[in-house]
């Protein structure tokens, strides 16, 4: 999922977390809403406060603010949560680890489209009232962490970094990439500047890919050894593909010289 958060025994049968409402409550009983000019929540005084996550299904999940620290650097605007959620009478870590090590995470205002394989699928709606939390090292928090917050304006490319990153070639919600594959990644707006000296992969909108490159392999390639449902009669390759951002791109990815 594009927002890490893992089911950690406490979402069984595939439902999903699909956004948090935006109004919480603190210990005292007084309520708590997101901020409008940050992050949705910022500082540690909301450590302590209730949260209704909205599921999947239809249903709800009381979400709780145990922890929280400060990034630094150039994301001194953004807070890092730990979460827990209320199942069964208990309360479990949200965000987890394979190893069940408790994640922080990150939250971002408006939410994905948790569908793969559809129409919409891993769309990001920014104007939601709602809030996503995602767990950092998920593509929702690595793209926020590079500096694509929505509340300095950068929601296209944020929309666009979590498409490239999970190698959402077709814009409908599916991956074609693995944990571990290394990407470079820069953007049109000069927050992340070409470094590498790769070989460009892809553009990217918040749709998906526009195009991918004649002179490279794709991460579909070389990862999954398959091709996207899209590729190749809407997906197309172009010999200048990543020597600019054309057709709305925000995104460019390039991989490693093989």
């Amino acid at each position: 999922m594009p927002n890490g958060i893992t089911d950690n025994h406490i979402m069984p049968n595939g439902i999903r977390i699909n956004g948090v409402a935006p109004t919480g409550v603190m210990p005292d009983g007084s309520l708590i809403g997101v901020s409008g000019t940050t992050a949705p929540l910022a500082g540690p005084g909301v450590v302590g406060s209730t949260w209704t996550g909205l599921l999947s299904d239809g249903s709800s999940m009381t979400i709780r603010v145990d922890r929280a620290v400060q990034q630094t650097g150039m994301n001194t605007d953004v807070w890092s949560y730990e979460f827990s959620a209320l199942a069964d009478g208990q309360w479990r870590s949200l965000c987890a680890s394979p190893s069940g090590e408790t994640l922080l995470a990150d939250t971002v205002g408006g939410t994905w489209n948790l569908a793969q394989g559809v129409p919409g699928g891993g769309a990001y709606h920014p104007n939601s009232a709602e809030f996503t939390i995602a767990c950092r090292g998920s593509a929702i928090a690595k793209c926020l962490e590079l500096g694509y917050k929505p509340w300095t304006g950068r929601a296209r490319e944020i929309a666009s970094c979590v498409r490239a990153l999970r190698a959402d070639y077709c814009g409908d919600g599916t991956p074609y990439t693995v944990d571990g594959t290394l990407v470079n990644l820069f953007d049109d707006v000069g927050l992340q500047f070409d470094e590498a000296d790769w070989d460009a992969e892809a553009e990217w909108t918040p749709e998906g890919a526009s195009c991918i490159s004649k002179k490279a392999e794709t991460r579909f390639w070389q990862v999954l050894h398959t091709k996207p449902t899209c590729y190749p009669h809407a997906l197309k390759t172009k010999k200048s593909c990543g020597t600019g951002f054309s057709e709305g791109a925000a995104i460019i990815t390039e991989l490693q010289p093989r």
